[in-house]
């Protein structure tokens, strides 16, 4: 397979400054939140702008995401392959949301909260889909260093989703909440057929990259872990902030699996290809 051209100086200098936005709207939100735990006062030093400052780094967060998982592999994949993945991720995300807050199904019965704004069909926010794709396509990638043939490739990405989910859960439905369950689940509110409906529909999701979009590991580059040892570190620090310590503990434990997976990985393995 002939390799596109390397990213332009241009591609590079936008990933560099949309890593940039990304650290620091963790940073910020972060900040902010241990600020109000130790000293509720300082809410009242802002006014009305808490709002504002409590949302827009979620957003800044939130859309360099995708941005970032774009960028990285575009050169790799060329615009058309790129546009395809970015649009199946989300969209098979989108329809699986839509699906589970419509009807309980494959994650449990749960609701979005207001605070990331307007939502499709007045139940999913229009930037979680984004989180799909940027996510899994990072997943994809870290799979296939491990040197396996398609199909456990596949699983192993969707198991790397589902350990992200173990982290981020805690985070977004107990600690700051962005969803909540409707039911009570044995994980800090979640119930167990979440992480069943997170890795069934991680499998989708790998599955059209692989065999609709044309999959191809692309060339390794350190920035793929970057950008998953960053964004770790949003819902991880949330759970501290919250001083949720056990699933710091489990989370921390989870998002290091694909990292200590690589390490183990040898490096004299080619990517394997179709079985």
């Amino acid at each position: 397979m002939t390799r596109s051209a390397p990213a332009s100086d241009r591609d590079a200098l936008v990933f560099r400054a949309a890593l940039i936005a990304f650290a620091g709207a963790i940073g910020f939100s972060l900040a902010g939140m241990l600020l109000m735990r130790v000293a509720p006062g300082s809410v009242a030093l802002v006014g009305p702008a808490l709002p504002w400052l409590m949302k827009t780094p979620t957003w800044v967060y939130m859309l360099a995401l995708p941005l970032l998982a774009f960028l990285l592999y575009r050169a790799d994949f060329g615009w058309r392959r790129s546009v395809f993945m970015l649009v199946w991720g989300a969209f098979v995300g989108m329809l699986a949301e839509l699906m589970g807050t419509g009807t309980g199904f494959p994650f449990g019965a749960y609701e979005y909260t207001a605070f990331l704004g307007p939502k499709i069909l007045d139940r999913v926010p229009y930037l979680i889909p984004l989180s799909w794709y940027a996510v899994s396509i990072v997943a994809l990638d870290l799979a296939a260093r491990l040197g396996l043939p398609r199909t456990q490739r596949i699983v192993a990405a969707a198991g790397f989703m589902l350990l992200w989910d173990i982290a981020l859960d805690p985070a977004m439905g107990a600690g700051f909440p962005i969803w909540t369950w409707k039911t009570e689940g044995f994980f800090y509110g979640m119930p167990a057929i979440n992480w069943l409906g997170w890795f069934g529909t991680s499998i989708v999701i790998m599955w059209g990259y692989e065999f609709l979009g044309g999959f191809r590991p692309p060339r390794p580059t350190p920035r793929a872990v970057t950008v998953w040892i960053v964004n770790s570190a949003f819902p991880l620090g949330i759970c501290a902030v919250a001083q949720m310590w056990g699933a710091v503990f489990v989370g921390a434990l989870a998002l290091a699996i694909p990292l200590l997976a690589l390490a183990a990985a040898t490096h004299h393995v080619a990517p394997a290809g179709a079985d």
